[in-house]
């Protein structure tokens, strides 16, 4: 039988202190992403991998955005020439980038298109969620979708790597976008079997 995402958690109390008016605005990211083509898919990768091995001890999972690591941090600013180097503007158009090849290598390997529309369609009628969130919400899980376009320069690319760098590829790909995509419905669906899923 299918499983209703959206129906309450059996399991949950009924005042986890997580209720949707307890956010704010501030508290949904805002997810962006661009076309992208075979040059810019191969250098957000190198930039990633760069940045995972030089970087590594700079802790970049403590800031909020990879500008603020640039501001904040000594290193940020040699990341940022490496980024530039790259032929990105700064940081924030790699992470854009970067963000779209996640998103359209989970979709090839994993497509939750459907998923995602029947998400926005549920935040749609949602009646309880201020308007200004939920234009938040469903701009982002909208960023999710990649475009036709997208999608075949990624399969373009992973046709010409190894299966084993493949593979490291797409579960970094789709644990870093993915989950901070399908964390902006859990942060206000909470206990909704739906949260479960993606929080697991």
């Amino acid at each position: 039988p299918e499983v209703d995402l959206t129906a309450p958690d059996p399991n949950a109390s009924e005042d986890d202190g997580s209720s949707p008016d307890n956010l704010s605005i501030g508290d949904i990211p805002v997810i962006e992403t661009m076309e992208i083509t075979p040059e810019i898919a191969r250098k957000a990768l190198d930039i990633y991998f760069l940045a995972t091995e030089k970087y590594e001890a700079a802790d970049l999972e403590a800031y909020d955005n990879l500008q603020d690591f640039v501001d904040q941090n000594p290193a940020g600013k040699n990341f940022e020439s490496d980024v530039k180097a790259a032929g990105f503007t700064n940081v924030m158009e790699w992470n854009t980038a970067f963000t779209a090849v996640g998103f359209a290598y989970a979709a090839i390997v994993d497509d939750q298109t459907t998923d995602i529309e029947a998400q926005i369609a549920d935040l749609e009628a949602d009646t309880e969620i201020a308007t200004d969130m939920k234009d938040r919400m469903i701009a982002s899980l909208k960023a999710m979708i990649p475009s036709d376009n997208n999608k075949k320069v990624i399969e373009e690319l992973a046709s010409t790597i190894g299966p084993t760098v493949e593979l490291m590829i797409g579960g970094m790909l789709i644990a870093i976008p993915c989950g901070m995509g399908l964390g902006t419905l859990a942060a206000v669906k909470r206990g909704t079997l739906a949260d479960r899923a993606i929080m697991a």
